[in-house]
């Protein structure tokens, strides 16, 4: 089986390829848009195809399609009738604030172009009810995959808290949150960018990692982030909207999600 990504958000995609070549589940390829974020560093890292310009991306990408059984595109919900017209089993994956952003879901255009997708993923549980289609399309829910060989359990003395804030959020909000719980170092990417390699070891630094994240239109995300499942793995506790986690959920180590992933394709095949 041959599976094509389009589009990387967080890293997600690059992960996903990622082992579902190490584990031999057929041939995976990422093409990503280049960008100068966080995001693109982690495509690079998993030696994703970049592409400067969109439209290479696009052209480079309906060239290549036959090669491919698959094409399974990352939240860019107008790229799905590009593929459907020329016969390929697609499928559209959303992450987050690209399906829960105000007027995304009910937008008339993104509800045709997702309703002509094969199947729809979503990695969290409360996404469902706002991915509306005009017919009846496969959904299927997926956790996001941690990279457990890159993240993972130091020895390093873990001391005091970190949290991570992401483009997406609304800054000022979210660090008034966090600072509210407790004294916290707080990183943010477009001030200080760190190497994903390098992310291991900063997050095994500390023993606290804060998930707070409030949107711009202030929803307060109840899903924990890929940094705080990232923060886990390395052995941190995480505090989440009021609680505090220890260990790695299960559900996001990527042998189990690449098993279920592969599953869904085989639905379609």
């Amino acid at each position: 089986m041959k599976v094509l990504h389009l589009i990387d958000l967080a890293g997600i995609a690059s992960i996903i390829s990622h082992y579902q070549n190490k584990y031999n589940l057929g041939k995976s390829d990422l093409f990503y848009h280049k960008k100068n974020d966080f995001s693109s560093t982690i495509s690079n890292y998993y030696e994703g195809k970049s592409f400067k310009k969109f439209k290479k991306l696009l052209f480079s990408s309906l060239r290549q399609k036959n090669n491919y059984d698959i094409i399974h595109i990352h939240s860019v919900e107008y790229l799905v009738p590009l593929f459907k017209i020329l016969g390929k089993k697609v499928i559209l994956h959303y992450h987050g604030t690209d399906i829960r952003k105000p007027g995304n879901s009910l937008n008339k255009k993104k509800i045709f172009c997702r309703s002509l997708a094969d199947m729809i993923i979503y990695n969290a549980e409360n996404m469902l009810p706002k991915i509306i289609t005009f017919r009846d399309v496969k959904k299927r829910f997926l956790p996001n995959p941690v990279d457990i060989d890159l993240f993972r359990i130091t020895k390093n003395k873990k001391n005091g808290g970190i949290s991570y804030i992401s483009g997406n959020l609304d800054k000022n909000k979210t660090i008034e949150a966090i600072q509210e719980v407790m004294s916290t170092e707080i990183i943010d990417p477009t001030i200080q960018q760190i190497p994903y390699p390098l992310m291991n070891k900063i997050l095994s630094k500390y023993e606290t990692y804060l998930d707070i994240r409030i949107t711009p239109w202030e929803q307060i995300l109840d899903d924990l982030s890929t940094t705080a499942l990232q923060a886990l793995a390395c052995g941190c506790n995480v505090y989440h909207n009021g609680k505090m986690i220890s260990g790695f959920p299960q559900k996001h180590d990527p042998n189990f999600v690449i098993e279920k992933l592969h599953s869904y394709y085989c639905e379609l095949i």
